[in-house]
Formats: structure tokens, C-alpha cells, sequence
């Protein structure tokens, strides 16, 4: 089925991006401050549904897909639906659905976008500037020194867009990239409950 092959492709570039991701942070240093999640507390992301394909389907085979979406129809606030905001509190982290997060969760603070000249500028946010300057200075050396290695936004939107143009294209509120998602392999997963049902 279309949307299985789908879903592990999308899975093999998050794992491509992750091993990529953690060679420049254990070269550079970079890494978020314990429990923070300030990112995750900005109401305005957008993300692509293909991003969240995974996660739809985790949420589908783990029975909790009618729980999620009654948590988007119904929030206790207007941040992303995979988001905690009192996870800090209790020395946690935010993201309850961390190993499934899209694209832009997970290239946010450890990407890089090409500038007007085409060279690498790391995408990140002030907490980590303030609290981490040498490394976000180290970071930044090394894209300096090898420009061509570093993980880049738009080589990995383009490998998402690859796969399926229609899912990767439109940005949309996080919120509503996660429906759309669900929406797209509810028919998979229905006719895989329906072959259950009948054996």
C-alpha cells in the first residue's frame, strides 16, 4: 500500500536527519537546555501533513488516534497537541510524542537555512544562544569550514517532497498538519481493522 511505503520513507529521513543532527551537536556542542520546550510554547508553527505520517500511524496502530483527535477538538491550550506545557515543572520534557515529532521539531535549533549567499546559517533560538554561546559559535565554524555537511532545512524538505509533493507542499498550522495526517491513512487503517475483524 501506497501509504505504508509512505510512512517508511519518511521514517528512514528522520533517521538519516537524527544520525546527521547528533554528529553536528556532539561536534559542536549544541544541545537544548534540560526541560525547556520554549519552541513548543509558540502557537504560530506551521509544519507539511507528511511530517506527522508517522506519528498518525503510530497513533492508529497504539489505539490513541480517538484520543488525540478529541484533544485537538477540544485544547486546554493553543499549543501543539503533542505538547505538555507542564512537563517542565515536574523535570520532564515537553513533547509527549517525542520519537514520532516532525521535520521542523526536530531540525529547530540544530539547523541550518542557506542564506542570501548560499551558505549555511544555524536556525536556532535565543535560550540556546544565551545559554550555550560556544557551541552555537562552534556551530557555526563548522559550517563556515565545511558548508556542504551540515544539516540543511530545505535538502531535507526536498527529500519529504520527493516522496510525495501533495502531503509535503502545503504549511499549515501544526495543529491541523497532524489532522490532515490522521485524515490520510484513516481508510488504511480501517480496512486493516476490517481484515482483523473477519479472521
Amino acid at each position: 500500500m501506497r501509504q505504508k511505503w509512505i510512512i517508511d520513507e519518511v521514517e528512514e529521513v528522520f533517521k538519516e536527519l537524527d544520525k546527521h543532527l547528533g554528529e553536528t551537536a556532539q561536534v559542536s556542542g549544541l544541545k537544548c537546555p534540560d526541560f525547556c520546550g520554549i519552541c513548543c510554547r509558540k502557537t504560530d508553527i506551521e509544519a507539511s501533513p507528511i511530517e506527522f505520517m508517522p506519528l498518525a500511524a503510530w497513533l492508529y496502530q497504539t489505539g490513541k488516534v480517538n484520543d488525540f483527535l478529541a484533544k485537538l477538538d477540544h485544547p486546554e491550550h493553543d499549543f501543539c497537541g503533542c505538547f505538555n506545557p507542564g512537563a517542565s515543572d515536574k523535570g520532564e520534557w515537553g513533547c509527549q510524542y517525542y520519537e514520532h515529532r516532525g521535520l521542523i521539531c526536530r531540525l529547530f535549533g540544530f539547523g541550518f537555512r542557506l542564506n542570501r549567499n548560499s551558505l549555511p546559517v544555524l536556525v536556532t533560538c535565543k535560550i540556546m544562544k544565551q545559554t550555550h554561546a560556544e557551541a552555537v559559535a562552534k556551530a557555526g565554524e563548522m559550517a563556515a569550514v565545511n558548508p556542504d555537511e551540515m544539516p540543511i532545512f530545505s535538502n531535507y524538505f526536498m527529500r519529504l517532497l520527493a516522496i510525495d509533493p501533495d502531503l509535503a507542499v502545503p504549511q499549515m498550522p501544526i495543529n491541523q498538519a497532524i489532522r490532515v495526517a490522521i485524515e490520510k491513512l484513516y481508510f488504511y487503517y480501517l480496512d486493516k481493522e476490517e481484515i482483523r475483524d473477519s479472521q
